[in-house]
């Protein structure tokens, strides 16, 4: 789904400057993982670290804030539209304006739906990476002692 700031709409409406990293496709600038190939080997992809999983948390977390905070601004919206004069012309722009407003609502909330799910699942990976991480210095430092 396309977020309503994807054209800088909420930027203009509001009067702010864009935030130049908004735009950003998480990993296209090589961020996250390793290539194999890079360290010699056939290709392939390396499970990033925890710091890097964090991060990535990080910048979903951010993003949900800015949906978050995006669905208000519309629920705030929907709150703000008053009544019309009663000819037909000015009721069916207030159905349609309402109906606008109900529609953008409910794509922010399916936005926030996903992204919370995902994050969730960034999150158990990361616990159950670091999990093992910590048997795996847990055996090697019961190897070590002996």
């Amino acid at each position: 789904m396309l977020e309503a700031d994807g054209g800088g709409f909420w930027e203009r409406a509001l009067g702010v400057e864009p935030q130049q990293g908004a735009y950003t496709v998480w990993g296209s600038d090589g961020m996250i993982g390793t290539k194999v190939a890079e360290a010699g080997g056939e290709g392939g992809f390396v499970f990033p670290s925890i710091d890097e999983m964090n991060a990535v948390l990080g910048m979903w977390k951010d993003r949900q804030a800015s949906i978050t905070k995006k669905k208000n601004l519309i629920e705030l919206a929907r709150g703000q539209l008053s009544q019309l004069a009663d000819d037909p012309e000015s009721q069916g722009y207030l159905r349609r304006a309402r109906e606008s407003l109900d529609l953008l609502y409910n794509q922010h909330q399916s936005m926030l739906d996903y992204v919370g799910n995902y994050i969730q699942k960034l999150t158990d990976a990361t616990n159950a990476k670091q999990a093992d991480e910590d048997a795996h210095k847990a055996a090697f430092k019961g190897t070590t002692e002996n």
